[in-house]
């Protein structure tokens, strides 16, 4: 594959010379805890929270996925 940097619609082009579906099904969570509104005063805080929320759903056993 060339090098393709002068030519803007290059992506498109390798994208449709691929030939595979841009679409991928959206799986959903099915038991993801709740977690509801919530306002952060500050990215730390923020981040503290993310680390507790993932460490809730480690201990659940993970994530599981609905299948379609």
């Amino acid at each position: 594959m060339n090098k393709q940097t002068d030519n803007y619609t290059a992506k498109y082009e390798m994208w449709a010379a691929a030939g595979k579906s841009a679409v991928v099904p959206q799986v959903d969570p099915d038991s993801l805890p709740r977690f509801g509104h919530r306002r952060f005063d500050s990215y730390e805080e923020f981040n503290e929270w993310k680390r507790s929320y993932l460490a809730l759903i480690a201990t659940m056993g993970g994530v599981r996925w609905k299948r379609s």
